[in-house]
């Protein structure tokens, strides 16, 4: 669901700072790739709009203020395969690492985890399921700082080891929706909730349909057993023999060939059930099969249930 994910890119970027920006800021690099370089980290990213909200939280935090050129090597980004490069000094982004290292189970921080989200998390809408995966790397214990904040929030999780990340998994949809909400994202969830109630009302819909066709075919089936039998009854010559109530089943199945045993009850002059109706078929079933053993016994019978 290519388009669901953008909308909710776009919300992350416009979405109001909630303070202390530092924590989302620090969750942002946290779940970032880096290398020091002299007096600078430098970090990489494919993902433009994470830079366009680190850009934003910058000019919201302590460090925008400080007289210091921080600001100006952030904004100094260039293009390095596909993936933007941009630095931040040595001491803020250490200061930044060092705030993060405190977030944990005791100290969960979802400014934090929204950072973290937007630089390694995804969500995933496919044709069935839903699934949404965070990749946070195993340096400085993120992973599993991250992993124990949504394990005591009672999110249920999958684990899987990656070279240099964890990846983090929630497949339930009401949990992801849950995860969703303590990030803020309203708009997301709100389409989540319609492609959920629209997947279910189709699922209902289909199911209604394959049950009414398998009815259908059930019918039809059963309708062609008691033609077959009505043919083998007449061939033998027994029909007219029959008591009335049989005789008038035959002639209503012959003039109804497709109609449901239910709806046959229900045109016969003193209408029945549908199991009399079943009672009925197997009593002249039982007729012919009697007879074809050469006992005629049952022909006359007079039972009229």
């Amino acid at each position: 669901m290519e388009e669901k994910g953008r909308a909710l890119w776009d919300e992350w970027t416009a979405l109001p700072a909630t303070p202390p920006v530092e924590d989302e800021i620090a969750g942002i690099l946290d779940g970032l790739p880096f290398a020091k370089q002299g007096d600078d980290y430098l970090f990489k990213t494919n993902r433009l709009f994470t830079l366009r909200r680190l850009m934003r939280l910058w000019g919201e935090s302590e460090y925008a203020q400080r007289e210091c050129d921080a600001g100006v090597r952030l904004l100094h980004a260039k293009p390095q395969k596909n993936r933007p490069v941009f630095r931040i000094g040595a001491e803020e982004a250490e200061a930044l690492f060092t705030r993060s290292a405190a977030f944990g189970r005791r100290a969960r921080n979802w400014n934090w985890v929204r950072g973290l989200w937007g630089s390694c998390g995804a969500l995933y809408i496919p044709k069935t399921g839903y699934y949404l995966i965070l990749r946070p790397p195993v340096r400085g214990g993120t992973a599993d700082r991250l992993q124990s904040v949504l394990r005591s929030a009672n999110f249920t999780i999958g684990v899987r080891k990656r070279t240099h990340a964890k990846e983090l998994v929630i497949r339930d949809q009401q949990q992801i929706t849950t995860f969703l909400s303590r990030l803020g994202f309203v708009q997301t969830i709100l389409q989540l909730e319609e492609t959920a109630i629209y997947r279910q009302v189709r699922s209902h819909a289909n199911k209604l349909v394959n049950c009414d066709s398998a009815n259908i075919n059930k019918s039809l089936e059963a309708a062609q057993n008691q033609l077959a039998l009505i043919q083998q009854m007449e061939a033998e010559g027994i029909v007219e023999e029959l008591p009335d109530a049989l005789k008038e089943l035959i002639f209503a199945r012959k003039n109804n060939p497709s109609m449901s045993l239910k709806e046959l009850g229900q045109t016969l002059p003193r209408p029945i059930s549908k199991s009399t109706v079943e009672y009925r078929w197997r009593k002249l079933e039982s007729i012919l099969h009697n007879l074809t053993r050469g006992d005629g016994s049952h022909v006359l019978g007079k039972g009229r249930r």
